[in-house]
């Protein structure tokens, strides 16, 4: 299971930036998709895998949860946003290393705790990560098309991109061998921390100035509706 896993993450970036290429979505589309994404993610935090995290390894894995929350303002000082959609780019301006740096290692660390068999299985929590990997794929490639990045080096950096989750992975199941799984389990304090911030961001900031639309609202209420049911 993990290696499918790996292969998941490896492969969703890769599909997302070929259906931009050939489709280009509109911006609209990508604002649905990340407020279903968001609140499916958030649903399946909540009442899922925080309690359960919790229970298990106690009130210490708090402050890995913060630090992940933290750590994720800190990237997207970087990134500018791209993890929930925001796509900033101007015709000429090739995409900052630095941004693309700040997206790999949110990846990476992301991918870690799926070292874990019991994380990589639980079918709800993996689909919602893969499914916020899809969007901010997405704003990846659009940022490289419309910043005039050549063809081949914006596969080059969507490869990248798509190398890190995986490589997260790798690094889990070789430390977590030695350490067991509290590392894995503070790892995934940490990812879910940043998951939270990505999240809230999302369903705050996903409309534009902040106006009610209905159409998100519904979006919104599917993907939380969606949590809910596949606890059960």
């Amino acid at each position: 299971m993990i290696l499918i896993t790996a292969l998941a993450f490896f492969l969703m970036p890769l599909v997302s930036g070929a259906l931009v290429h050939v489709l280009k979505p509109e911006a609209r589309w990508l604002r649905l998709l990340l407020s279903f994404s968001g609140a499916f993610l958030l649903g399946i935090v909540f009442l899922h895998m925080l309690p359960e995290l919790y229970a298990e390894e106690g009130m210490q894995v708090g402050f890995w949860v913060l630090g992940g929350f933290l750590l994720q303002v800190v990237l997207e000082f970087f990134s500018h946003g791209i993890e929930h959609g925001h796509v900033h780019a101007k015709p000429g301006h090739g995409l900052p290393l630095i941004t693309l740096l700040s997206l790999c290692l949110h990846s990476y660390a992301e991918g870690i705790p799926f070292a874990d068999p019991d994380v990589a299985g639980d079918l709800p929590f993996l689909f919602g990560v893969l499914l916020h990997k899809m969007p901010m794929a997405v704003a990846l490639a659009t940022v490289l098309l419309r910043s005039g990045t050549g063809t081949w080096m914006s596969w080059v950096m969507l490869v990248l991109f798509a190398l890190a989750a995986p490589l997260g992975i790798g690094t889990g199941v070789l430390v977590g061998e030695g350490m067991g799984h509290h590392f894995l389990h503070d790892m995934l304090g940490l990812a879910i921390g940043m998951l939270l911030h990505i999240s809230t961001t999302i369903i705050f900031e996903s409309a534009p100035e902040h106006r009610f639309n209905a159409a998100r609202f519904v979006a919104v209420l599917v993907g939380a509706a969606l949590a809910m049911v596949s606890m059960h």
